[in-house]
């Protein structure tokens, strides 16, 4: 069993009369999304669904997706030098929206086929769970994104995190299920490692935590993290120990949490993941 994170997707913002139906976080995710998976072959033509200087985490680690050596949709679809994508899908899709960002977030089914010299053809489907930000002062392109893994629970993954920063407020709520239960903004999603580990808006997302309550999760020692804290979002991604049971093995994950500012300068999380490494 493993952690699913708790985000609730905020109240939709209201839409002005001339908004159109394209203009709503549910079509804006959509397309993005559908851009995305048709360019999961494509490292350039993925980056290119991101603002500048976007940071992602994947499986691999924590960077900047345009950076040159990112390869962000490789590690995703878990892609090698003999692979293709065979099909690549979503479903469980969820979006919500807050003055000039807007989010989404699904699970991505994608199936890979490989051509291993001297071995017969293969193929895998692996399941890929996605949070993205959109956020308008960036032309409504995705400034911030997770991919984590449903797979099995890994006692020796590794998640290079870079641009290490302090731990902060937003760090701090991945260590505390109860803590992150506490904090879920309206329509939040949570998710975790098993494939029935989704809890999509806050009901389901408190059932889920509250199923993590005695679950005991630490941070890197030291803290390998990086936190940001914006006027209108903000989001921490790390790498976390997991232990399911007393005198239990650690279990290495990638983790993160989006939310956005709330009064008396609290979060209010809209969406929360773990990934197996």
């Amino acid at each position: 069993m493993m952690l699913a994170c708790a985000a609730q997707a905020a109240p939709l913002a209201a839409k002005s009369p001339a908004a159109t139906a394209s203009d709503s976080p549910d079509a804006r995710g959509r397309a993005v999304l559908k851009a995305q998976l048709a360019a999961l072959a494509d490292n350039d033509a993925f980056a290119a669904t991101f603002a500048p200087q976007a940071t992602v985490l994947t499986s691999s680690g924590a960077n900047e997706v345009h950076v040159s050596d990112s390869h962000a949709a490789s590690a995703i679809a878990s892609m090698n030098p003999h692979a293709e994508i065979k099909s690549a899908t979503f479903d469980h899709f969820t979006a919500g929206s807050a003055g000039q960002v807007a989010w989404f977030a699904a699970d991505l089914h994608i199936t890979v086929l490989s051509h291993e010299p001297e071995n017969p053809p293969s193929s895998e489907t692996t399941t890929v769970r996605a949070i993205e930000l959109l956020d308008g002062a960036a032309g409504w392109k995705v400034t911030v994104a997770a991919f984590t893994n449903v797979a099995k629970l890994n006692k020796t993954g590794a998640c290079n995190i870079r641009d290490v920063t302090d731990v902060g407020p937003l760090t701090n709520l991945l260590t505390s299920p109860t803590t992150i239960a506490s904090t879920l903004g309206e329509g939040a999603v949570v998710y975790g490692t098993d494939p029935g580990e989704r809890g999509l808006g806050t009901k389901d997302a408190k059932a889920l935590l509250a199923k993590w309550k005695d679950l005991t999760v630490t941070l890197d020692s030291p803290p390998k993290v990086h936190e940001v804290r914006g006027a209108t979002y903000g989001y921490a991604m790390a790498t976390v120990h997991v232990v399911t049971k007393p005198g239990g093995p650690a279990y290495r994950l990638n983790a993160f949490v989006l939310a956005l500012p709330a009064a008396g300068g609290k979060w209010s999380v809209i969406g929360t993941s773990f990934g197996a490494l």
